[in-house]
């Protein structure tokens, strides 16, 4: 919030108003936000079948009083000109604009957040050469007109998903509200889990078995195809002493050919490294180790844990 707000009160155009709605955070959240001198927003307490960021986001759209509705998550940065980029790509579309941001990172445990990056954006399929609609919406940053909102039924509609953006481009697409998503890079900016590794490990957890049950086939089997490669390159590089010449050289180029096209893809969505690149095995082992621990709270235990919350999910990631 100490980033984000100073971004929001110094772009380019005037912002009509800035709502930040407290959500029982329990940092300077409401503080920080009255002496910049916007509007604060405490929601009554959570009712039954509402999760929080949707919660929070339908009060926040209830008391705005502008056409259009900017939902931005507390850790985001913005360029400048951020917000009259956003308006412009909504003007000449319509409908929802959402971005995932362009993550920057300070320590070596977020870049461990590479893979899942990627996966991201590829099972949202909409940065691919075969022009398909994409598969939902990016949740950190996201706009909207009131007429659409209201259309599709807001934050109510989807009051219960735990992946409540992914839900919200999925409707929106079923009753026939367009739907953009872009990369965030030189316009708007986060950094995730900078608290460390167990909560990148958690963070993680929370969602991404869950958003898997919700790919479409297509990007999902690809992505698999793609994540076993690297697996099984990983699995098998303690092994290359006892193979001979000829195996060794090609694993070898197996090796350098990922690691070429991970280093491509990690600049479009983050500050990661060649160094990060060239340690990709180990960005396959904690994919694997999070993603099977993942499947294991949704499918099995039917709950994940999420900043002290226990919330409980069903088949079909539904509270």
């Amino acid at each position: 919030m100490k980033k984000l707000l100073p971004t929001l009160l110094n772009q380019t155009i005037k912002l009509h108003e800035i709502i930040v709605v407290n959500d029982d955070s329990q940092d300077r959240t409401e503080e920080v936000a009255k002496e910049a001198g916007v509007t604060v927003l405490k929601p009554d307490s959570l009712p039954s079948g509402w999760l929080g960021k949707p919660w929070a986001c339908w009060n926040g759209a209830n008391h705005s009083s502008g056409d259009l509705l900017l939902f931005l998550d507390a850790d985001l940065t913005l360029e400048k000109d951020a917000i009259e980029r956003l308006c412009s790509e909504w003007e000449s579309r319509g409908g929802i604009i959402s971005v995932q941001p362009y993550h920057q990172m300070n320590s070596v445990s977020e870049r461990l957040s590479s893979l899942f990056n990627m996966i991201v954006m590829a099972a949202m399929q909409s940065f691919t050469m075969f022009r398909k609609k994409p598969a939902g919406a990016f949740g950190p940053c996201l706009l909207i007109d009131r007429g659409s909102y209201t259309k599709i039924g807001g934050h109510e509609g989807i009051k219960h998903q735990v992946l409540e953006h992914m839900e919200m481009g999925r409707v929106a697409l079923s009753q026939h509200v367009k739907v953009t998503c872009f990369a965030g890079y030189d316009a708007v900016y986060f950094r995730m889990y900078p608290e460390g590794l167990k909560s990148l490990f958690n963070g993680w957890c929370k969602s991404f078995a869950l958003g898997s049950s919700k790919t479409p086939l297509m990007s999902l089997l690809l992505s698999v195809a793609w994540i076993t490669g690297g697996i099984s390159l990983t699995l098998q590089l303690p092994f290359l002493t006892f193979q001979d010449f000829n195996e060794m050289v090609i694993w070898g180029v197996f090796y350098i050919l990922y690691m070429i096209q991970i280093h491509y893809l990690m600049q479009k969505v983050g500050t990661f490294t060649l160094m990060s690149a060239l340690w990709h095995p180990v960005h396959f082992l904690f994919f694997s180790t999070v993603y099977v621990w993942s499947f294991v709270l949704s499918a099995i235990k039917k709950e994940v844990k999420w900043k002290g919350r226990e919330i409980s999910v069903s088949e079909k990631g539904d509270v």
